[in-house]
C-alpha cells in the first residue's frame, strides 16, 4: 500500500484525500441524524440530501482556502489539526445563520452543531492516524536506532518530531528532571524520571542518548551527560538556541557533548544593544583577519550590519577563507579583502584612508608560546611593533576605535610571547595618553579560546583518535578558558563600553583543571567501549606558568554595563619612557642583538625574567622543536588527587 501511494502525484494525493472528506461529511451529517433520532435508521425527513450537499458546497472551498489540501500528512501536527477546526468552525458559522432563519419544518437546528463536532474529530483523526502510519513505516524501511531524548520541553518534542520524519534514529521515551512532566505523553511519548533510565536502556536495547537541552546551564547539561554516561550510552545533544534562532542549524542536526559545553559555567550572552552602538552602519577593519579569532569576528560584524568590513589578512589562503565565507552569507556586505602585514606601515595607511575606518579590530598576532620562545626577534617585532603601526596609523588617520586582541599571558608573563603582547598593551596605552581622546584605545585579554589554532582541545581530539596518550605537561596547571564566539563577542562590546585607556576581561568563572578537561574528553570518546586511553605528564615547556592571572592590578577592577564584563585602567611606565624603551628595542632587534631584547622586556614588563641564555632557533646547534626534547613520558591515568595537567604542543 506504502509503494501505491508513493506513486501517486503531489495532486492525486490531493484528490484523494478530497474524496475522503466528502464521504467523512456525509457520514458524520447521518450519524448526527441517528443521535438526534436516537434511532440507528433516522427519519431525515427528506433533509439530508440538500443538507449534505450545502454542509459540502461551504467546507470543501473553506478548506481548500486555508490549505488543508496542501498540508503534508507526513508532517500532521499542531498546524494541521488548527486548520481542521478552524475550517470547521467557520462552515458552521456560515451554515448557521442560514439554517435559523429559513430552515424547513422538520429539520432539527442542533443536527448542524452535532455534525460540525463529528467531522472536526473524524477529519483530524484520519489525518493523525495516516501521518503515524507513514513514520512508522519510514523508520521500520530505515532500520532505525532506538534512542532516547533527554530533556521534555520545546526542544525535545520538536527533536522528536523530527526525527520520525526519515531519521534513522527512532525515539523511544523521554527522560526529565521536572517531576512534573513524569508520567505524560509528549508528542506520543512517555516521560520518565532520571531513576527510570538504567532500566529502559536495558530493556529496550538503547545505546545512544540525545540531549535535547539547549538553554540549560552548562552545570545542568553536565549533570545530564553524566547520568547517561553512568549506563554507557553514546550521548549527543542538539545544537544551541543561539544558533537555532539565527538560522544557522536545525533541530535534527546532532553533534557529540564537545568539551567545552562541559565547562563549568554557562556560555556568556552579549548585549544586542552595546552591538548596535557600534557596528550598524560604521567601516569595520580586523586584522589577522584568517585566523580563529579574527574571522569569528569577522562572522560577529558582518551579521550586525556594517558598512562595510575590511579583512587585513598576510595569509593569501586565510584571506580566500574568510572572504569566500562571508561572500556567501551575507552576498550583500561590501567586504573588502586586503593582503598585507601590520608592519607595512604605507599599507596600513593606505588601507584606513581609502575604506574610510572607523573601528579597527586588531587581532593579528603571533600566539603560539614555545615558537615565539624559539623565534623571539620575529615574535616581538610582530606582536609588538605590528600593534604599534597599526594603532599609530589609526590615530594618524582619524580611526575613532582601536581595539587590541591581548591575552592573560601578559599578566606577570614568564615566556616571551606574553612579554610582547604586555608590551604591546603599553603602547596602546602610551598611544592613549597623546590622542587625547581623538582615537580610543582599548584592550581585551583572553583565557585560553577553546578550539582556536593551536589550543589544546583540538590537540586532545587527535590524541584521542589516534588512540592516545594525551600528553599533558605539568599535574598542577590551570586555565581560564572561553569560547571563540565569546571572545569575539567581548571585542565588539568593549568598543562600546571603552572610553580610552582600559582593559576589559569576561568573567570566566573558575579556572579549569585541564586534567579534569582532559580525563572529561577521554570519557566522552570512550563511552560505551573497552577503549583505553592513558594521560602522559611530559613537564612544562619553556616560558609555561602553572596559573595564569587576569589582572595586573586586580584591586582597579570595576563593573560594567554587561554584568559579565568587567574593566580595570592599569598603570604601566610613564608614557616618555615606554616611547623611549620602545625606540631602544626596535634598534637591538634590527642588530639581532638578544640580550638587550631580554633586558629591555625585563624593564618594562613587570614579572618577567630574561631567560638565563638565548633561545633563538638559529642559535642552537642540531635539530630544534617548538616542543622541545621529547622526554620518557610518564603515565599517570591517577594523579594525585586535587592536581591538575596541561597540555604538551597547545597554546596555553
Amino acid at each position: 500500500m506504502k509503494s501505491l501511494i508513493d506513486r501517486l502525484s503531489r495532486r492525486q494525493k490531493q484528490g484523494l484525500l478530497l474524496a475522503v472528506d466528502l464521504g467523512l461529511f456525509t457520514f458524520a451529517l447521518w450519524v448526527a441524524f441517528a443521535l438526534r433520532r436516537s434511532d440507528l435508521t433516522p427519519d431525515t425527513g427528506g433533509h439530508f440530501a440538500w443538507l449534505a450537499a450545502a454542509i459540502l458546497a461551504i467546507r470543501i472551498p473553506i478548506f481548500v482556502r486555508m490549505g488543508l489540501y496542501r498540508a503534508v500528512l507526513r508532517q500532521a501536527g499542531p498546524d494541521l489539526t488548527r486548520i481542521c477546526l478552524r475550517g470547521t468552525m467557520a462552515s458552521l458559522l456560515v451554515l448557521a445563520p442560514i439554517l435559523y432563519f429559513v430552515a424547513p419544518p422538520g429539520l432539527p437546528r442542533s443536527v448542524i452543531l452535532i455534525e460540525a463536532a463529528i467531522s472536526a474529530v473524524l477529519t483530524i483523526a484520519i489525518r493523525e492516524s495516516v501521518s503515524h502510519w507513514l513514520q512508522r513505516r519510514t523508520q521500520k524501511d530505515a532500520a532505525s536506532e532506538p534512542v532516547l531524548i533527554y530533556g521534555a520541553g520545546v526542544a525535545g518534542s520538536q527533536l522528536a518530531q523530527a526525527l520520525r520524519l526519515g531519521s534513522k534514529l527512532r525515539p523511544i521515551a523521554f527522560v526529565d528532571d521536572e517531576p512534573s512532566k513524569w508520567g505524560l505523553r509528549v508528542s506520543g511519548l512517555t516521560v520518565h524520571a532520571p531513576a527510570a533510565i538504567e532500566e529502559i536502556v536495558e530493556r529496550r536495547g538503547i545505546s545512544r542518548a540525545l540531549l535535547a537541552a539547549p538553554s540549560s546551564p552548562a552545570t545542568q547539561r553536565a549533570a545530564m551527560v553524566r547520568r547517561l554516561e553512568e549506563v554507557g550510552l553514546r550521548v549527543q545533544q542538539v545544537p544551541g538556541m543561539l544558533d537555532l534562532l539565527r538560522g544557522d542549524t536545525s533541530l535534527a542536526e546532532l553533534r557529540d557533548v564537545h568539551s567545552e559545553d562541559l565547562l563549568r559555567r554557562g556560555t556568556v550572552s552579549p548585549d544586542s544593544q552595546l552591538f548596535r552602538q557600534v557596528v550598524p552602519g560604521r567601516s569595520v577593519l580586523v586584522t589577522g583577519a584568517g585566523g580563529s579569532i579574527g574571522a569569528e569576528i569577522c562572522r560577529q560584524v558582518a551579521a550586525l550590519g556594517p558598512k562595510r568590513l575590511v579583512l587585513f589578512e598576510r595569509s593569501e589562503y586565510a584571506l580566500y577563507q574568510i572572504e569566500m565565507e562571508l561572500g556567501e552569507q551575507y552576498p550583500d556586505l561590501e567586504v573588502a579583502a586586503v593582503l598585507g602585514s601590520v608592519l607595512d606601515r604605507d599599507r596600513v595607511t593606505a588601507t584606513y584612508q581609502r575604506f574610510e575606518v572607523d573601528s579597527v579590530y586588531h587581532a593579528a598576532a603571533y600566539k603560539h608560546v614555545p615558537l615565539v620562545e624559539q623565534n623571539p626577534v620575529e615574535g616581538i617585532t610582530n606582536n609588538v611593533f605590528g600593534t604599534l603601526t597599526a594603532a599609530e596609523c589609526a590615530r594618524d588617520t582619524g580611526v575613532q576605535t582601536f581595539i587590541l586582541v591581548s591575552t592573560d599571558k601578559a599578566v606577570r608573563p614568564s615566556n616571551v610571547m606574553g612579554a610582547s603582547k604586555r608590551v604591546a598593551e603599553l603602547a596602546c596605552l602610551a598611544l592613549s595618553d597623546q590622542s587625547q581622546g581623538a582615537t580610543r584605545f582599548a584592550m581585551v585579554r583572553f583565557g585560553n579560546v577553546l578550539d582556536s589554532a593551536g589550543s589544546v582541545v583540538p590537540l586532545f581530539r587527535k590524541q584521542i583518535a589516534m588512540g592516545g596518550p594525551v600528553t599533558v605537561t605539568d599535574p598542577a596547571v590551570t586555565r581560564y578558558f572561553m569560547t571563540i564566539p565569546e571572545a569575539a563577542q567581548l571585542v565588539v562590546q568593549a568598543s562600546a563600553l571603552g572610553s580610552g585607556g582600559e582593559v576589559f576581561l569576561l568573567d570566566m568563572g573558575e579556572p579549569v583543571k585541564i586534567r579534569d578537561l582532559a580525563e572529561r574528553m577521554i570519557e566522552l570518546a570512550t563511552a560505551g567501549t573497552e577503549r583505553k586511553i592513558e594521560i602522559e605528564y611530559t613537564g612544562l615547556r619553556p616560558g609555561e606558568k602553572l596559573v595564569e592571572e587576569l589582572l595586573v592590578e586586580s584591586a582597579n577592577s570595576q563593573p560594567t554595563a554587561h554584568p559579565k564584563i568587567f574593566k580595570a585602567i592599569e598603570s604601566g611606565p610613564p608614557t616618555v619612557v615606554v616611547s623611549a624603551a620602545l625606540v631602544r628595542l626596535r634598534k637591538a632587534l634590527d642588530r639581532n642583538d638578544l640580550p638587550t631584547v631580554y633586558r629591555l622586556l625585563e624593564e618594562l614588563v613587570e614579572g618577567y625574567a630574561a631567560p638565563a641564555e638565548v633561545n633563538d632557533v638559529l642559535e642552537r646547534s642540531g635539530s630544534s622543536f617548538s616542543f622541545g626534547q621529547r622526554q620518557v613520558p610518564t603515565p599517570s591515568p591517577h594523579p594525585p588527587a586535587g592536581e591538575t595537567t596541561g597540555t604538551r604542543g597547545s597554546r596555553e
